[in-house]
C-alpha cells in the first residue's frame, strides 16, 4: 500500500511553511524591486498562525487529514492548503519625498531571515525523509 508523503501531517506543515517562506521571498523581492518607485508601500505577508491551524484540526468541525482520532489526545492536521497567503502593507519606515517607504538595509534583513528559515525547513523536511528511509530499511 503506497502513502502519501504529503498525508502525513509533519511533512504537510514543513510543506506549508516553505510555501509561505517562498511567498514571502517573492513580496519581499518586489519590494526591494521597486524601492525606487514613487509612491511605493513595502509589502510583507502575514505569518501563518500554527495555533490556529491546531485548532481547526482539533475541533469537531475541523477538517481531517484522511485519519480518524480515536483518542482525544491525538492530534490530526490539515494542510490548510493555501498557496494564497495573506499579505499587507508593511512600510519600513518613513517615506522618501517621493512617497516610497522600501528602506533596502531592512527588506535585505527580511530576505535574509526568510532564506535562513526556509533552509532549515528543508533540512527538517531532508531529515524526515532520511528518518522514513531508515524505518522502512532503505
Amino acid at each position: 500500500m503506497a502513502m502519501n508523503i504529503d498525508d502525513m501531517p509533519l511533512m504537510a506543515m514543513i510543506k506549508q511553511r516553505m510555501s509561505w517562506l517562498s511567498a514571502r521571498q517573492n513580496v519581499l523581492a518586489q519590494n526591494v524591486a521597486n524601492a525606487d518607485t514613487p509612491g511605493f508601500t513595502a509589502r510583507d505577508l502575514k505569518p501563518v498562525n500554527f495555533e490556529d491551524i491546531l485548532k481547526g484540526a482539533t475541533s469537531p468541525g475541523g477538517a481531517q487529514s484522511g485519519m480518524t482520532s480515536t483518542d482525544p489526545r491525538h492530534i490530526t492536521l490539515t494542510q490548510s492548503g493555501s498557496s494564497s497567503f495573506t499579505d499587507y502593507n508593511s512600510p519600513d519606515g518613513e517615506s522618501s519625498p517621493s512617497g516610497n517607504s522600501v528602506s533596502l538595509e531592512q527588506e535585505m534583513i527580511k530576505v535574509a531571515d526568510t532564506q535562513a528559515e526556509y533552509q532549515a525547513a528543508s533540512n527538517l523536511y531532508a531529515k524526515a525523509i532520511d528518518m522514513m528511509k531508515l524505518a522502512i530499511g532503505h
